[in-house]
């Protein structure tokens, strides 16, 4: 007896289809490792960058930020970034960071699971206009296999000397979508 493969459905090497929910929960899986990678390499980041600089002009110190993420479609989304605010001579800073977001599902089997959940890695430059506003560009790599560009502002508003928050509207370019996020800045002295 001939064994009939369904063309709408995915089967793995064993010739077993693979369900709708196995292959969301792999997918979660994998996401939260990579999450979670990315979040202590942040960490390191942020805690390398925070070394004295015999050479540095100015004053500069390591950040931790974290966030909410805010988009048209997404139930919802976090993320973390860490890296170097500068504050006097250049007004130039960089972080690296991640962000994971859920989408709304449409009930579709047949959805593909990157649809529903983003997992997006990003090297983010800002540039100071003028006090505590910035101009941001953040190049991405979605679901490792899709790259985006987000340009936006950030404003940010310090609570304590080391604790701040702030605002970042942006828009990304290939999913042509806004999105707001609430930030809250630690500085790591």
């Amino acid at each position: 007896m001939k064994t009939q493969i369904d063309p709408k459905m995915v089967y793995g090497s064993n010739h077993r289809p693979i369900t709708y929910r196995s292959l969301i929960d792999t997918l979660n899986r994998a996401s939260r490792f990579i999450f979670s990678l990315a979040f202590i390499l942040s960490f390191v980041a942020a805690s390398a960058q925070s070394k004295d600089c015999k050479d540095c002009k100015g004053q500069s110190f390591a950040s931790i930020t974290t966030y909410y993420a805010l988009q048209q479609g997404s139930n919802i989304g976090f993320g973390f970034e860490g890296g170097t605010w500068n504050k006097e001579k250049s007004r130039f800073s960089y972080f690296l960071g991640a962000k994971l977001q859920w989408f709304n599902d449409s009930g579709d089997k047949l959805n593909n699971a990157a649809e529903i959940v983003h997992y997006s890695v990003y090297v983010k430059g800002q540039f100071e206009i003028i006090n505590r506003l910035y101009v941001i560009a953040a190049p991405e790599f979605v679901n490792l296999s899709t790259f985006e560009t987000r340009a936006g502002i950030r404003y940010v508003y310090p609570i304590t000397h080391g604790i701040g928050i702030g605002v970042e509207p942006a828009y990304s370019f290939v999913q042509k979508q806004y999105s707001l996020n609430a930030n809250i800045h630690f500085a790591m002295w």
